[in-house]
């Protein structure tokens, strides 16, 4: 039995994780410790500040392969620092893409989580068709409920029915195309390698074929889930506003609002108002999208996770003074 158990697994298609990062230490440690935990073969992790010191705690390890930013590595590919992040981001997700013959990439930002329920990542690939090269894996968003640490709360995409009896008043803040959702509905998506002609982008590769003829599109009834933590830590919320403003990251009407916070007298209490509107959930509310079947409750435990493989916590980090 041990004998057919290693080769089945040996027979499992090889994944990677490609990214592009400049976040807290704590936000990479946790992103890297939940894919090792899901068997990813590879982290391949660019790190936007080729300073960053995440790049000494993590380039020991055999399944991470970090990768500076440096001025070098954008004129390699054309580039300068100076480049719109989204540019630097595609450009550089599409050349990580490039350095593999074969195996999958998944191409995620540091605060998306893919899960797969009662199964992994790996089983899912192997029964991908052998003529389709993406795997679309939808969203489900973090909410936060008051005094609840565990277990974790996701919205799935609704639709505007659903969207309204769930958040009454404040239905405006989620749409009309995000699908009751602040960040992306789309989800994003695991890439075959080795193939000629494709670009990477955020949600999925550029050069597919029309129709979907290329993509296999999991949905929440496969039991896949892209777990995207936007909203997840307020101070890191806060600190991408402006990014997220000015690249599209959030609908016109939520961006006027957020424009409006930062302009008011108390710009914080605003902010933190319309944050809590918008990721965070009553009892009652989280009851409405039960009802409705757009809730999903995960038991995950990251730092369990963070203390398997970096033997660290995120009290620990807290107590050592990291950058957090």
């Amino acid at each position: 039995m041990g004998k057919t158990r290693e080769l089945a697994e040996s027979m499992m298609p090889v994944w990677r994780v490609g990214a592009i990062m400049n976040e807290p230490l704590a936000e990479v440690l946790k992103f890297c410790a939940w894919y090792l935990a899901q068997g990813a073969d590879e982290l391949v992790i660019c790190f936007d500040d080729p300073q960053d010191p995440a790049l000494e705690v993590l380039s020991p390890h055999p399944r991470i392969r970090c990768i500076p930013c440096t001025p070098a590595f954008w004129a390699q590919l054309g580039l300068s620092p100076s480049e719109t992040f989204v540019t630097r981001q595609n450009a550089a997700l599409t050349w990580v893409y490039r350095q593999y013959a074969d195996g999958w990439l998944l191409n995620v930002d540091a605060d998306e989580f893919l899960f797969v329920d009662g199964g992994s990542v790996a089983s899912v690939l192997a029964a991908v068709p052998a003529g389709k090269i993406s795997v679309r894996v939808r969203t489900a968003e973090r909410v936060l409920v008051e005094g609840e640490d565990a277990p974790l709360h996701f919205r799935l995409p609704m639709g505007r029915a659903v969207r309204r009896a769930v958040y009454g008043e404040d239905a405006p803040l989620f749409g009309p195309r995000r699908e009751g959702l602040v960040g992306h509905s789309h989800g994003k998506s695991l890439v075959r390698c080795g193939i000629n002609g494709l670009t990477l982008r955020q949600h999925w590769p550029r050069g597919l074929r029309p129709g979907g003829a290329d993509e296999v599109v999991l949905k929440p009834e496969h039991d896949a889930y892209l777990l995207h933590m936007i909203g997840a830590d307020y101070d890191v919320w806060r600190q991408k506003l402006d990014w997220r403003s000015g690249s599209r990251g959030f609908t016109d009407g939520l961006t006027e609002r957020v424009a409006s916070a930062l302009a008011c007298s108390a710009p914080d209490e605003a902010l933190r108002d319309l944050h809590s509107r918008i990721h965070c959930s009553t009892s009652d509310r989280l009851k409405r999208m039960e009802a409705h079947g757009v809730l999903l409750t995960l038991n995950m435990n990251i730092d369990a996770a963070m203390q398997q493989h970096f033997g660290v916590s995120l009290a620990d980090l807290g107590a050592l003074g990291a950058k957090l």
